[in-house]
């Protein structure tokens, strides 16, 4: 038998009152057992108060058959307590370490089931219910300390449960607990008036009213919750292609930078949308749809003037999605989207130098021309060209530079013009 100062369960009810979480021992002071039976409390009070609040009570992943409910193999005013398994509730874990009946519970004997009679509902409604508390362990060997004291020095305490059953009930809630005591629902079972047995199925042939209903919250693991939530955000948010071939993901299959390229997929107008071609991102043309974009080839995907075969990907904050097919870049010559850094400076006079910017200017093949003179090339990369201003234009007058390579790759000429100054 336990022997204690005062109850720790009344000291620790008195110390949450005043809110307090923990316990300092003084120095050169009596140490007493409510001290330290207090700060045991606190701490277990503390832990389990936190995960009711932000986990819950339930079964976790893997072990759903904790505590289900069943009809028995053979009909009787009786039912079956699955397992083995854990079941969480109030922050206390219990363990059921094999199937049993309710008559037959490990924790004790709860009261005996009875059969609905008048004039109790028809159906009447019973909650069976996971009553979970704690119990003090003392008097066994292991706690004698044989080897040095030879007496009891303190007491274990363990979780225990019994499956109870509240009968001829409105609604779902369980009775209110007892002091020390956490209740929770494991299922809620219909019994016509006179029915000596319990069984499973459905109670009337025409209704959806089922005999025994799961009241379990199951899959209660975080980690589970995480994948499951991260699976709803995929599902709900992640861009992906479509897989409908006669749609298909990408349109057309080959182009050259600035051209339009048609996507097909969905949640393609979710959060922030990007579009990489290979590793490049692409200017999107709004607006976006649910179900389509239309992005600009993006320059800078051909860097050496080659074709290149490339998958294109959407992707947000939540996922990505990587188109099956490649799509074609060729590498024809253009000058950047921006007419403003096509080229610079914006005017000069003759032998002024210019840079033009672009893609796919292969050095060493290009010509370039600013009206009808040739603009000679002073130095050239796959994505500038340095060039002269030709003699021979009418001063004050606004051209074009044109850059022309060999078949089949063509010409490119610029969208703004270069206005010419006197020398």
């Amino acid at each position: 038998m336990s022997d204690f100062s005062r109850q720790p369960a009344t000291v620790l009810r008195e110390s949450l009152v005043k809110g307090y979480s923990g316990i300092h021992i003084e120095q050169g002071v009596p140490i007493l057992d409510r001290d330290l039976n207090l700060m045991h409390d606190l701490l277990a009070a503390g832990v389990r108060s936190l995960f009711a609040r932000y986990i819950g009570d339930g079964v976790p992943t893997g072990g759903e058959d904790a505590f289900a409910i069943r009809a028995m193999p053979t009909p009787a005013n009786n039912v079956m307590i699955t397992g083995p398994g854990q079941c969480l509730v109030g922050g206390i874990e219990v363990t059921i370490d094999a199937a049993t009946d309710y008559s037959s519970q490990p924790g004790g004997s709860p009261s005996a089931l009875t059969v609905p009679v008048a004039p109790q509902s028809d159906p009447r409604r019973d909650i069976v219910y996971l009553d979970i508390f704690l119990v003090e362990v003392d008097g066994t060997p292991d706690l004698d300390n044989g080897r040095d004291v030879g007496m009891q020095t303190s007491v274990r305490i363990k979780p225990a449960w019994i499956v109870r059953v509240a009968e001829d009930v409105d609604i779902h809630p369980v009775p209110p607990p007892a002091d020390g005591h956490v209740h929770y629902p494991l299922a809620q079972l219909l019994r016509r008036r006179d029915e000596a047995t319990i069984t499973e199925g459905l109670l009337f042939e025409d209704r959806l009213d089922q005999r025994i209903t799961d009241l379990r919250r199951r899959r209660l693991t975080v980690a589970s919750l995480e994948s499951r939530l991260s699976r709803l955000e995929n599902a709900l948010f992640a861009p992906s292609f479509t897989q409908d071939v006669n749609i298909g993901q990408v349109k057309p299959k080959f182009g050259r930078v600035g051209q339009e390229v048609i996507l097909r997929g969905r949640n393609f107008d979710k959060g922030a949308i990007e579009v990489l071609f290979a590793d490049v991102a692409a200017q999107l043309k709004p607006p976006l749809t649910d179900d389509t974009i239309v992005a600009l080839v993006p320059g800078g995907v051909t860097r050496e003037g080659v074709s290149r075969n490339v998958r294109i990907t959407v992707r947000n904050e939540i996922g990505s999605a990587i188109s099956d097919k490649v799509y074609l870049v060729q590498p024809i010559p253009v000058f950047v989207a921006d007419a403003a850094q096509q080229f610079e400076p914006k005017q000069g006079s003759a032998q002024t130098p210019v840079l033009l910017r672009g893609f796919n200017f292969t050095p060493g093949t290009a010509a370039v021309t600013l009206g009808d003179k040739v603009a000679p090339v002073q130095s050239a990369t796959y994505n500038e060209l340095r060039v002269l201003v030709p003699e021979g234009l009418a001063p004050n007058g606004d051209f074009k530079f044109k850059v022309s390579f060999p078949a089949p790759r063509g010409s490119v000429e610029a969208t703004t013009t270069f206005r010419v100054l006197a020398g």
